[in-house]
C-alpha cells in the first residue's frame, strides 16, 4: 500500500515529530518505543525505513517475527499510524546510505548506526487530535483519576517517572497486540495513580488486554509503562480507563530498557 501525501510529509520531519514503533515478543506481550529515525524511502511509497541503533527489545521482536507498527505525531497534531511488515536490517547500500546522513547519526555521541530495518506499509489510518481536544482530555483525567479500592494492586510507580509521564506536554502512545497486528493510539491526557494509569475511555480495549505505553516530555525524558488494562469506571461522573502498571522502563539514552524501582 502506498503512504498518502500527508504521512510521508509527517514521517519525513527528522527532529520536531514524535514516532513510536510497537512489536509483541514471543507471548504476545506489546513492547513500545520511541524510535525518531523512522522516514519514508526516496522514491519508494510504500516502506518506512528505520535505524538500528540503542534497540533491543524491539529488535529481538521483529527478528522474531513480530507485526509492527509506526505512528507519528507533528507539532500540529498531524497523526498517522501504519502497520505492517518488517522485511529485515541492511548495514550498507542505499537506504543505509541515506539513514547514515540524517543529524541524528552525523552529530551525535551516542549515535552510532549499525543497521538500517524496512517496514512493508500495509495499512494507513490517519488519527484526529486537536489541542483542545488533548486539553480536555487530560483535565477530566487529572480531575476524576483515583484509585479504585477494589483494584487489584499494581506496581506503584517511581515518582520521577510520575513527575515525567503526568505532563500534558509531550507525547503519550498506547500499544496492543491483535490477532495478526499491533495497533496504537494517543493517549496524551494519560495520568499516573499510585499503581494504576487513568487513560481516556473510548479506546477499543477488552479487559485483561496487555498493553504498553511510550511517553516522552519536552525534556527528552522517555519511558515505557507496561500493565493489564482493567476496563472503564466512572469516577465523579467522569468515565476512564484504567491500566494496572506491573512494569516501568526507562527509555532515555544510554539506560535503554531499564527497570525502573517502585517508590516502596
Amino acid at each position: 500500500m502506498k503512504l498518502p501525501k500527508p504521512a510521508i510529509k509527517a514521517f519525513a520531519i527528522e527532529m520536531e515529530a514524535a514516532k513510536f514503533m510497537a512489536t509483541r515478543d514471543e507471548n504476545g506481550v506489546p513492547n513500545i518505543a520511541m524510535i525518531s529515525t523512522v522516514s519514508p524511502v526516496p522514491q519508494d511509497e510504500e516502506q518506512l525505513i528505520f535505524g538500528n541503533f540503542l534497540m533491543w527489545q524491539t529488535k529481538k521482536n521483529l527478528e522474531n517475527g513480530s507485526p509492527v507498527s509506526v505512528s507519528v505525531m507533528t507539532l500540529d497534531f498531524k497523526t498517522y499510524e501504519v502497520r505492517g511488515r518488517f522485511l529485515g536490517f541492511e548495514d550498507s547500500g542505499e537506504k543505509f546510505d541515506v539513514m547514515s546522513k540524517k543529524d541524528l547519526f552525523r552529530y551525535s555521541a551516542i549515535g552510532l548506526l549499525r543497521s538500517v530495518g524496512t517496514i512493508a506499509v500495509d495499512e494507513v489510518y490517519p488519527i484526529k487530535l486537536s489541542m483542545l481536544g488533548v486539553g480536555k482530555e487530560w483535565f477530566l483525567a487529572k480531575l476524576a483519576g483515583k484509585r479504585f479500592k477494589e483494584f487489584p494492586d499494581g506496581k506503584e510507580i517511581n515518582p520521577v517517572a510520575v513527575k515525567n509521564v503526568g505532563v500534558l506536554q509531550g507525547s503519550k502512545f498506547l500499544a496492543v497486540s491483535r490477532d495478526d497486528h499491533m495497533e496504537q493510539f494517543p493517549v496524551l491526557g494519560m495520568k499516573p495513580i499510585n499503581d494504576y494509569l487513568a487513560i481516556r475511555s473510548d479506546l477499543p480495549l477488552r479487559k485483561g488486554d496487555s498493553v504498553a505505553v511510550s511517553a516522552f516530555n519536552m525534556e527528552l525524558k522517555v519511558f515505557q509503562i507496561k500493565g493489564e488494562y482493567r476496563g472503564v469506571r466512572r469516577s465523579r461522573g467522569i468515565k476512564l480507563g484504567y491500566v494496572r502498571v506491573t512494569n516501568v522502563l526507562t527509555q532515555t539514552p544510554p539506560l535503554v530498557s531499564r527497570e525502573v524501582p517502585s517508590q516502596n
